[in-house]
This record gives structure tokens, sequence and C-alpha cells, in this order.
């Protein structure tokens, strides 16, 4: 039932087309998504897929959900367009607070659009590069590319 969920998740949002990475062991570690997406309505689909979880998921069960950021969508966890973003950015706390997903985001694409390091929340984990931690992520802690 969970991979059913995982699989709505992706397919309501728009996601680098990646292969499914076998994992050996009985217990995955964890899950990585590459999200880019344009507005406030698809990062809510993502957020509202990743919440609808939060009753099915047991991150010790099953891993930690990793979504890496690296496009436009940065641009909406800016401190300056925090109220205009109020709802997604605050589901994405919790969310994270619930260790139900990791967000994490890119430094270089940061650059690219001029988002300075302090304008992201502290919860967001910032990564030098996304594919870097995306292959970091699979290589030395065993998560899926989904």
């Amino acid at each position: 039932m969970l991979g059913k969920y995982l699989l709505l998740l992706l397919s309501l949002a728009i996601l680098s087309p990646v292969p499914l990475v076998a994992q050996d062991n009985a217990r995955a570690p964890g899950y990585v998504f590459s999200v880019t997406v344009s507005t406030q309505q698809q990062l809510d689909v993502v957020l509202n897929r990743a919440e609808d979880l939060r009753e099915l998921f047991d991150p010790d069960e099953h891993g930690k959900i990793a979504i890496v950021l690296h496009g436009d969508e940065l641009q909406l966890f800016q401190k300056n367009n925090y109220l205009s973003n109020q709802s997604v950015v605050e589901r994405a706390r919790l969310l994270d607070r619930d260790n139900i997903i990791d967000i994490k985001a890119c430094q270089t694409m940061m650059r690219t659009l001029e988002i300075e390091q302090n304008e992201l929340p502290s919860f967001i984990e910032q990564v030098p590069f996304a594919p870097a931690e995306i292959e970091r992520l699979q290589q030395q802690q065993g998560f899926t590319r989904l």
C-alpha cells in the first residue's frame, strides 16, 4: 500500500526522469525524490501527498523520504515570500518535524536564482549540488531514487 502512495506522490509532481534503484536489504534506508516544480500549487500537491503518508508511513520501518529541491520552487521558501506561501512552508516544516520528509535545497540553483543562504528556513538543509547529493544518498546511504 505504501508503494501505491509513493507512486501517487511522484505522479503528481514534475520529477526528473530517473531509474529505480533496487535495494538488497529488507528495509530500505529511504527514498530520494528529485523535485522541480514551478508553482505553489504544484509544490502543494507534492506536500499534500507526503502529508497523506503520515498516517501510513513509519520512517523506522520504511526509511526516510528526502526531497531534493532544485528549481523555481526554492523561491517559494524565501523569507520575503513567506506571507504569500505560508501554508506550503508551514506544511513542509511540519512534515520535516514529524520525520516524514527531509527537504534539501540545491545551493547551485539558489545562486542561479539569487537566493542567499539565510533567506531559506532553517529546517531546509542546503546542499552544494542537487545531483551530487542524490548520488551521495544512493551510494553512501543506500537510498532508492524515485
